[in-house]
This record gives structure tokens, C-alpha cells and sequence, in this order.
């Protein structure tokens, strides 16, 4: 009994798919190798949130006038639980990016068009969340070196690509 052809892809059809990027700028193999890499990180937010943003600031000084939270020394901020409060935000709405936005590009396009709108009340641009995108990209892939792969690094790459554009 054959299937309908509408329900079932050929063959080489969903070869095609797997290794083409969608809408969210992804294929099918990095976003697989994403949500998988994100569950290991998403059982630490805190942890891995604040020390994403130690290492952007210890990067980026010059941002930390940005921030209501930065006093004293980028030493000190680890400790500082405003930034612990901000860094955990900031790892949920990844999260929620992640494990419902590529599934969903609707989702994710109007999550990060939300998104855009409260940054640029504070006059961020593409090239500011293309710094923090890099923290974030390396920070993540160090932390999770037993699991890197070509294709979770451009996972990485396409995803935080796909945020930035959005402030274009």
C-alpha cells in the first residue's frame, strides 16, 4: 500500500531538508545538534550565565556603562546577584529561542523582534549583540568541548547570526 505523496517526502527530498537552512537560518542537523548541546547547558543557567557575562565584560569593558549592575570592578561582578538576575534572563530567552523558536519561525521571529524593540530603546546595535554572540558562542562550546562538532559550531554560528540580523 502506498502512502500519500503529500504526507511523505522522497528519499532524496528529505536529504535535501536536513542539510538545507529553513526560515531560522538553520538545518535540520544544527538545529538537532543545538537543542541537544542547550539541554546540557540549560541545567546550569545561573552558573553559565553569569560567567558569559564576566567574560564579555572582562572582553568588553566599555559595555559595562550599559548596565545598572556595574559597579566596581568586572572582578566583582560575579558575585553581584543583578547581574546573576540579567544573565538569567538572558540564558531563558535562549533557552526559549532555542527550544521553541526553531521549531516555530513565527515564534522566533516575533520573539526576537520583541527583542530588538527593548534594545533599541537603548540604542544597541548588530554589532553589539554580535560581541555578546561571540562570548556567548565561545563560552558555550568551551564549556561543552566533549560534545563540539563541526556542525554544533555552525549551529552556534547560524543561530546567533540569526539574532543579530535581526537588528539590521
Amino acid at each position: 500500500m502506498s502512502r500519500p505523496s503529500s504526507l511523505v517526502g522522497s528519499d532524496e527530498e528529505e536529504q535535501t531538508n536536513y542539510h538545507a537552512p529553513d526560515e531560522t537560518g538553520l538545518t535540520k542537523s544544527q538545529k538537532v545538534a543545538l537543542v541537544a548541546a542547550w539541554s546540557i547547558v540549560k541545567k546550569d543557567l545561573v552558573t553559565h550565565g553569569r560567567n558569559i557575562f564576566v567574560m564579555f565584560f572582562e572582553e568588553y569593558p566599555q559595555y559595562l556603562d550599559y548596565f545598572d549592575f556595574a559597579t566596581g570592578s568586572v572582578g566583582e561582578l560575579g558575585e553581584n546577584r543583578s547581574l546573576h538576575a540579567h544573565a538569567l534572563n538572558v540564558m531563558n530567552f535562549i533557552g526559549t529561542l532555542i527550544d521553541y523558536g526553531l521549531n516555530d519561525p513565527a515564534l522566533l521571529k516575533c520573539s526576537l523582534a520583541k527583542l530588538v524593540r527593548n534594545h533599541r530603546k537603548r540604542n544597541v546595535t548588530k554589532e553589539d549583540v554580535g560581541a555578546v554572540g561571540g562570548v556567548i558562542m565561545r563560552y558555550c562550546l568551551k564549556a561543552l568541548e566533549q560534545h563540539r562538532t563541526k556542525t554544533l559550531e555552525e549551529a552556534f554560528g547560524a543561530f546567533l547570526g540569526t539574532v543579530a540580523a535581526a537588528f539590521e
